[in-house]
């Protein structure tokens, strides 16, 4: 055989076992990559807060969902799906008596429902709750909630006392950094803009002034003037001698008459 022809063989060969080897290794892929399962963990779905809730707060349906929390991790006090399932409806209109934050586990103990006596609970000793109604249509009723101070202020009409004889239009206040215990409130939504309604305000006052504005409300309307978180001050009550005396016919506290800058109508 001549050499040409063995160098042909050779060749032809090499370029055949070269062809096997990469036919081989297209054929048969690598084995495939094996990923370790992580264990799953046990869950449960508990109530949590949708979003921040402030003290004296009313809960509603859209304030509470459901969501998967580690079962090794529920509280003896978190509501759990599985124990409770009706908590979306047991607990509506239940008043928030500690903050709750967005995505926190709702307590039960922090929820006081009917019948739990909420109020007669946070009161401190020798006060009283009084509520005051509030227009749902002021702007400013979405600026007042629980634990916020206000004055409120009392505009009355006395007809024909007027030097002409026609009506005579008064307004003062007769009242002072009140702490708002609760709000009945409604969070909406306009425009993209959330806010919130209200239509009954729960006042924490003294037994003197509860009986004040008891009598006020009856003469005139009434409007709640949020004040501002630096203008606090200790202690509250009617800050004008006369204006007391004038509502009650005798006797008073004292203090001095504020302009009405902005306010939520009550009646």
């Amino acid at each position: 055989m001549k050499s040409s022809r063995v160098i042909v063989f050779g060749v032809a060969a090499v370029a055949g076992g070269l062809a096997w080897l990469v036919a081989g290794n297209i054929a048969a892929p690598p084995p495939p990559e094996v990923i370790a399962e992580e264990p799953s963990i046990p869950s449960t779905r508990v109530l949590v807060a949708r979003y921040d809730l402030t003290i004296g707060e009313r809960l509603s349906p859209s304030a509470m969902e459901w969501q998967e929390w580690p079962a090794a991790n529920v509280a003896q006090a978190f509501i759990s799906e599985d124990t409770d399932p009706d908590a979306l409806r047991e607990y509506d209109q239940g008043i928030v008596t500690a903050p709750i934050y967005a995505g926190e586990p709702i307590r039960s103990p922090v929820i006081a429902t009917s019948g739990r006596g909420f109020m007669s609970a946070i009161l401190p000793s020798g006060r009283r709750a009084v509520s005051v109604r509030v227009e749902t249509e002021s702007r400013a009723a979405g600026f007042i909630l629980p634990n916020d101070r206000i004055d409120v202020i009392l505009t009355r009409v006395q007809r024909g006392t007027s030097s002409d004889g026609g009506d005579l239009f008064s307004s003062e206040t007769i009242l002072e950094n009140v702490r708002v215990l609760a709000i009945d409130q409604t969070f909406e939504e306009r425009d993209g803009e959330k806010f919130v309604s209200g239509e009954i305000a729960t006042l924490e006052l003294s037994p003197g002034d509860a009986e004040l504005i008891a009598l006020a409300d009856e003469m005139g309307t009434l409007s709640l003037s949020l004040r501002s978180i630096a203008d606090l001050e200790e202690g509250d009550g009617t800050i004008d001698e006369d204006v007391a005396r004038r509502l009650r016919g005798g006797g008073g506290q004292g203090g001095s008459i504020r302009m009405i800058r902005f306010g939520i109508q009550g009646g």
